[in-house]
């Protein structure tokens, strides 16, 4: 990939989180029980990512954007992540603010410095380091989307040239702002879109856009019978395909967080939402939480973390091809079928003890 990913990410007392280490992927998922904390590894990334780029904003009325940054951390909380040419990021949260830390090379070599917030909304920096400053501009924002038909289905006010392609929430809000800056700024990127639309939709014959007011847009199609059809009239699983085509034009982040990507798609669409998520992995980082052994389908055994939480020892990921007997039930089963088929949805102990399913 263009840009190096995050091979490991380390997490302590953050959310539901006592002490975890993820191995991640270019392209990778994370499976497992409801609440055993795949939510908030993302939301971990998500928060470290955005702190190492130092990109947060305060609105007039208080609020911060892109999220509350201090949203889970308390004065024990640590989040670190290693990336492939052994860099090391780490923050620490204390009682006086946050401490970062960053690790060059491998080779123990360490520098500190302890930032604070100050009423911008930024982290204020008391003797910045040089090396810490130069190593920021390779860090970048994380982009998590749990996409809501609702949301991508609203129309927003559009991007100016000046700004970056970026939806206005994780939930999609403004899809139809982010066509139109494809459009003016990349009508290519628009054609190849459309005519994925057109082979995995028959019925659409154009993807376009309709003015609502003059500042507003709102997404819409033309169907091969002339008619055209506003967000409101739109299926579910052709937003959902649109939102994540799009997503490959967001602007300013190389890591994507995803929830839940089979969400409201048919099951034949699956494969191709992931189909885009891999083509995005070729030069950003992409990961994401599900529930859908079709997602799990479509990666591979390396690309695949299962997580557990239990109440006495933690948080625990092991990767699906290190689980007792998926070298053999490869030859059976794929990825997702062995994880159904061995899992039991509480605990997962089956998958990962090798123990029958009772």
């Amino acid at each position: 990939m263009t840009n190096p990913s995050i091979e490991r990410l380390e997490v302590e007392n953050y959310g539901c989180i006592r002490k975890g280490s993820f191995r991640l992927t270019p392209l990778h998922a994370l499976i497992g029980p409801n609440d055993s904390g795949k939510s908030t590894v993302l939301r971990a990334l998500r928060t470290a990512a955005q702190l190492g780029a130092e990109q947060f904003r305060v609105s007039d009325d208080g609020a911060w954007s892109p999220f509350d940054p201090t949203l889970g951390l308390t004065p024990n909380t640590r989040i670190g992540f290693h990336v492939a040419d052994e860099l090391v990021y780490a923050i620490r949260a204390t009682e006086d603010g946050l401490e970062e830390a960053v690790y060059v090379d491998g080779k123990g070599i360490a520098e500190t410095q302890t930032r604070s917030w100050n009423r911008r909304g930024l982290l204020a920096v008391k003797d910045a380091s040089p090396s810490i400053e130069k190593l920021r501009k390779r860090f970048t924002v994380a982009t998590l989307v749990r996409f809501d038909p609702d949301h991508l289905r609203v129309p927003v006010e559009l991007i100016p040239e000046r700004e970056k392609i970026a939806f206005a929430d994780e939930r999609g809000t403004g899809l139809a702002s982010v066509f139109d800056a494809i459009i003016n700024r990349d009508f290519e990127a628009f054609s190849q879109i459309q005519a994925g639309v057109r082979t995995l939709f028959p019925s659409v014959a154009k993807l376009g856009l309709i003015n609502v007011s003059s500042s507003h847009k709102e997404i819409a199609v033309t169907l091969a019978d002339g008619t055209r059809v506003g967000a409101q009239g739109m299926s579910e699983g052709l937003l959902y395909y649109l939102a994540f085509a799009a997503l490959r034009h967001i602007q300013g982040s190389r890591l994507y967080l995803v929830e839940e990507p089979e969400n409201g798609l048919h099951p034949a669409r699956i494969a191709e939402v992931m189909g885009v998520l891999r083509e995005i992995s070729r030069t950003n980082q992409v990961v994401v939480a599900t529930h859908s052994p079709l997602v799990v389908n479509e990666l591979r055994g390396n690309e695949i973390s299962v997580v557990t939480r239990d109440p006495s020892t933690g948080t625990r990921a092991v990767l699906l091809e290190d689980v007792p007997g998926f070298d053999e039930a490869s030859a059976i089963y794929q990825p997702g079928e062995f994880w159904v088929s061995y899992a039991d949805g509480k605990s997962e102990e089956p998958l990962l003890t090798g123990k029958p399913r009772p």
